[in-house]
């Protein structure tokens, strides 16, 4: 985190506080006009700054909680700024006074698919699994050949092709 106070806890706390009062727009410090790079690289920013790996090991719990609690909602604020379609749909509801949008807010979130799980074939299916046991590891570098693999074997699956974009955007974002 980059904020160097002598009492962390403090500073996110104050940030909690001011959420409620702030738009999507607001919390990732940029504009309405922003253009959607713009919008990614301020969520890198803000990621740097709150994501809860960000707390040193020597701060206390509640640290991490709060740096967590704040992340979440960056997370929520950068999944409708980063589509054109809930971005649309959050401005208008920005206009009369909704600062979050509610449908991607209290969306509860279904059970994670496996890649193996969105791969057809056996040997996409293979593919697949290998890059799961990478990714279940961290090792988000080595799962994108697997991964690679599962799409080529089927070229066709819209679902493996768009966790391998996911994948590609990760890698970009993710701190040296």
């Amino acid at each position: 985190m980059s904020a160097e106070t002598p009492d962390r806890t403090v500073f996110l706390d104050r940030v909690l506080a001011a959420i409620p009062g702030w738009s999507y727009y607001q919390l990732l410090r940029i504009e309405t006009s922003s253009a959607p790079a713009r919008v990614k690289a301020a969520f890198h920013a803000f990621a740097l700054e709150f994501h809860p790996d960000e707390v040193e090991d020597h701060e206390p719990l509640a640290c991490r909680e709060k740096a967590e609690a704040i992340f979440r909602r960056g997370a929520e604020a950068y999944r409708v700024l980063n589509s054109a379609a809930t971005r649309a749909v959050y401005d208008d509801g920005l206009r009369r006074g909704e600062l979050r949008l509610m449908e991607v807010a209290a969306k509860p979130r279904p059970k994670p698919r496996t890649l193996e799980d969105l791969a057809a074939t056996p040997k996409g299916k293979a593919h697949a699994r290998k890059a799961d046991q990478l990714l279940s590891i961290g090792d988000f570098d080595r799962a994108r050949s697997p991964l690679t693999s599962a799409c080529q074997e089927e070229p066709d699956n819209a679902d493996l092709k768009e966790r391998l974009e996911i994948l590609w955007e990760a890698l970009a974002i993710a701190p040296e």
